[in-house]
């Protein structure tokens, strides 16, 4: 039988420290796990160039810092299998502008929304063993969405 664990992060670091969940935190998550396998948000491209150049921070600026700090470097140390994850649309990457087509009084009034959710996304840190993985930070997500 196999066994699946999703483990959300915070990919700023400042942000990571504010919500106690640390990269020491993570990796002995990780460990506690014992992994065959890490999937993880890399764009392929940077995936390559990541096994080309250790040093070659990434394409279109990530990987997310938690990648280089933590990730990829305990894959190699314990000898994990790495496995990049294509959840990009470059079109939305690279014109992410979810309030086009609305009037600047609307937009300010959703980008408001949109920080509120936010906010409260960030204070569910307080439920469940690991910051922002709880189902109190799933039902706020699943509203922010809908």
């Amino acid at each position: 039988m196999t066994t699946v664990g999703i483990l959300g992060t915070i990919h700023n670091p400042e942000l990571r420290e504010r919500y106690h969940c640390s990269l020491s935190l993570y990796k002995d998550v990780i460990q506690e796990f014992k992994p065959d396998i890490i999937c993880g948000e890399v764009h392929p491209q940077s995936w390559l160039r990541y096994l080309k150049d250790k040093n070659d921070r990434g394409y279109w600026g990530e990987p997310a810092s938690e990648y280089w700090d933590l990730i990829l470097p305990l894959c190699e140390e314990q000898n994990i299998t790495f496995v990049p994850i294509d959840w990009f649309e470059l079109d939305v990457w690279n014109a992410f502008e979810p309030f086009n087509g609305y009037s600047s009084e609307e937009r300010k009034e959703l980008e408001q929304r949109d920080d509120d959710c936010f906010a409260e996304q960030m204070e569910t840190y307080r439920f469940g063993e690991i910051p922002f993985n709880s189902n109190e930070f799933d039902r706020v997500t699943k509203q922010k969405y809908e």
